[in-house]
């Protein structure tokens, strides 16, 4: 009889519907609302720009605690609050009527956000998995990519039909869903059983005391690297319903857009974590920042109009997308003295770069008349991170 699977994958799949919940409908599928209260509300590109701004501002301020509240309190507890909080963002939302009010709805998404996004899942991660730790987290984080399969497309309708009061409260009532099935499916931490092994495995170090670490000036790169990235994970990616509605394209199209970059965010995010187990840091590196490189050299080319060079700039974007997600825990797992630290302090790097390149996609549209420039300067931007991670990946090798 063969044995039954390991709780670990459990747990992995309550981190992937985090996931589903707090960045897949929290996060990446308010690009869809964007345009709507901007138009409804009559703001500026700028005052859209900050409402997302508010949000990393939120995210980065929480993830200073963040790796303190889940020792204190627990994975599990911590998790299901941050997607709790995220349901009552869109109640929120829903009921806001100024600017003010939208910024501190995104306060509170950018709290549930931290939560129960990426720093406590590669915690659960690194805890629960001795093997197959790439291919964990990429199932894990995944779960943002799924939702933005659907959601897009239906939450448009929902807007177009009934408003988007409605589509605010339809989405919170999913997310309260989802957090009462985080709390059944997450546990803190293996006990006797240990963590998961391939069979035949016999236990090994914990991985999680990653490397002999980095000199301060390295240090000091990598978290440049990381403040980069965020620049294009972050405002690059919530503002792709921009650039391509000020191009031309029917939001109709845009949403299904949006629909199939989250397919090739959950197919880019688990090829990614093979690639890692594989290949290690630096083949992993070339897929994750190459894919995103050519997503954004495509996406300067919006204004030429045409479906092809849209599906083109989509799918490497979904694919480059793993460097939010799977690359940050196998940094620290490589180049970090201390895992669990290492993995906050690159995400926060990551989102101090949501939040200092932010406002830069409104900025130069109202100054330049379109969001093209700030695609061209997303892709200098990540360019050197690349060569930054690399080089600090070859001193150590």
């Amino acid at each position: 009889m063969k044995n039954p699977p390991h709780r670990a994958w459990l747990v992995c799949l309550g981190g992937a519907l985090a996931m589903f919940a707090v960045m897949g409908l929290g996060v990446n599928v308010f690009s869809i609302y964007q345009p709507e209260i901007i138009r409804l509300n009559g703001f500026t590109d700028a005052q859209g720009s900050w409402i997302t701004t508010t949000r990393s501002l939120f995210i980065l301020a929480t993830l200073l605690c963040v790796n303190q509240l889940c020792t204190r309190f627990g994975l599990r507890r911590v998790m299901s609050a941050g997607v709790l909080l995220v349901g009552l963002s869109c109640l929120c939302f829903a009921f806001a009527d100024r600017f003010l009010l939208y910024c501190a709805a995104a306060a509170l998404t950018g709290v549930g956000y931290c939560l129960a996004g990426m720093v406590p899942i590669s915690l659960a991660v690194g805890r629960w998995f001795q093997d197959r730790q790439g291919l964990a987290l990429g199932l894990a984080s995944a779960g943002s990519g799924v939702s933005t399969v659907f959601a897009p497309v239906l939450l448009t309708g929902v807007v177009k039909e009934q408003g988007i009061t409605a589509a605010f409260l339809w989405e919170g009532a999913v997310m309260f869903l989802c957090a009462l099935l985080v709390w059944l499916l997450v546990q803190d931490a293996p006990g006797a059983a240990g963590p998961y092994r391939r069979p035949g495995s016999v236990p090994g170090p914990d991985k999680r005391s990653g490397g002999a670490g980095l000199s301060r000036s390295q240090w000091t790169l990598l978290l440049l690297a990381a403040l980069f990235v965020g620049a294009t994970g972050g405002p690059g990616f919530s503002h792709l319903t921009m650039l391509y509605t000020s191009s031309g394209y029917s939001s109709l199209f845009v949403a299904g857009l949006l629909s199939y970059l989250g397919a090739m965010i959950s197919l880019g995010k688990i090829v990614c974590g093979q690639v890692y187990d594989r290949l290690g840091g630096l083949g992993g590196n070339c897929f994750a920042f190459g894919t995103l490189l050519l997503a954004l050299a495509l996406c300067t080319l919006a204004p030429i109009g045409g479906v092809l060079l849209p599906v083109l700039a989509i799918t490497a974007f979904g694919l480059g997308l793993s460097i939010t997600a799977v690359s940050p825990a196998r940094w620290a797992g490589d180049l970090c003295a201390d895992y669990e630290s290492g993995v906050r302090s690159i995400t926060l790097a990551f989102t101090a770069g949501m939040l200092v390149f932010g406002p830069l996609p409104g900025l130069l549209a109202d100054w330049l008349g379109g969001y093209v420039p700030a695609y061209a300067a997303f892709f200098t931007l990540l360019l050197a991170a690349y060569l930054i991670v690399q080089g600090l990946y070859r001193k150590r090798t």
